[in-house]
């Protein structure tokens, strides 16, 4: 955090000259079977905030500087295009071979606490709001010109430094920041995936793609297998009895896995 302080110390001065500001977050997600961290991105242009994982920025690299066509997938499934200080959200969202864009307006009624904290010389106010079915607790400085944070968090009257659930099952902090000199172009892995573009997708029809997807698993894997995929199974799957225990198998593995951030959205899986 000292060094995320000494360099906010100097983006304070340097504001002026940038195109894109960077921010860099720890994502750590506490799930019942482990606990992963997974470094992200906001980058604040003049009319867009864009949040997504690192990892695409290093793949971005490696494609820009070598002619290379890599490619990767997100692993926070927190893809955000957001416009700047507005809560309406463009998030990406990736299903098997496909790429959906879905839209939302997310605003959030965020209640200013009296309780400060102080970090050398930067002051943090507190700030709390419910949203997607969670409690959240931020903190923010009104220093920081950017009414911009992590994810969907937006909305106070500074740079959220770090938010988190009232379960801390979702932690978002500040690590550093940088600006660049020119606006980043992202459209290779955000804007589209990999010269995908995005399926404009409502929620129920996306939570639809998921259904089908969840009740509908062997088939899929069948057909993945036709296509020339491999697929390890410890079963035999030429009668109807295996195919139903390896159904059930895999459903119930989707679920375990299933850590929805917005409870309120999240895939109505059945819950036999």
């Amino acid at each position: 955090m000292k060094k995320t302080l000494l360099l906010i110390a100097i983006f304070c001065i340097t504001i002026s000259f940038a195109q894109t500001h960077r921010f860099f977050y720890d994502l750590t997600i506490r799930k019942p079977t482990d606990t992963a961290t997974i470094n992200m991105v906001l980058d604040i242009d003049k009319d867009k905030s864009k949040f997504y994982d690192e990892e695409f920025l290093k793949v971005d690299s490696i494609n820009k500087s070598s002619n290379q066509k890599m490619q990767t997938n997100s692993e926070s499934n927190q893809l955000l295009i957001r416009k700047t200080n507005t809560s309406e959200n463009q998030q990406f969202l990736t299903h098997t071979y496909d790429y959906f864009v879905v839209r939302s307006n997310d605003k959030m009624n965020w209640k200013l606490e009296k309780e400060i904290k102080k970090i050398e010389n930067i002051t943090l106010q507190k700030a709390s709001t419910n949203f997607g079915g969670r409690k959240w607790i931020a903190w923010f400085d009104s220093k920081i010109p950017f009414q911009e944070g992590p994810y969907k968090f937006n909305g106070l009257s500074g740079l959220v430094y770090e938010v988190y659930d009232s379960e801390n099952i979702f932690h978002y902090a500040l690590t550093k920041n940088k600006n660049l000199p020119k606006t980043y172009d992202t459209t290779d892995f955000l804007e589209t995936h990999y010269g995908k573009k995005p399926i404009p997708i409502s929620l129920k029809q996306y939570q639809k793609v998921k259904l089908d997807y969840y009740n509908n698993i062997v088939e899929v894997l069948h057909e993945f297998a036709k296509k020339g995929g491999t697929i390890a199974s410890e079963h035999d799957l030429s009668s109807p009895e295996e195919i139903e225990k390896k159904r059930k198998t895999l459903q119930q593995s989707i679920k375990k896995y299933y850590l929805p951030i917005e409870k309120d959205k999240a895939i109505p899986y059945p819950n036999d």
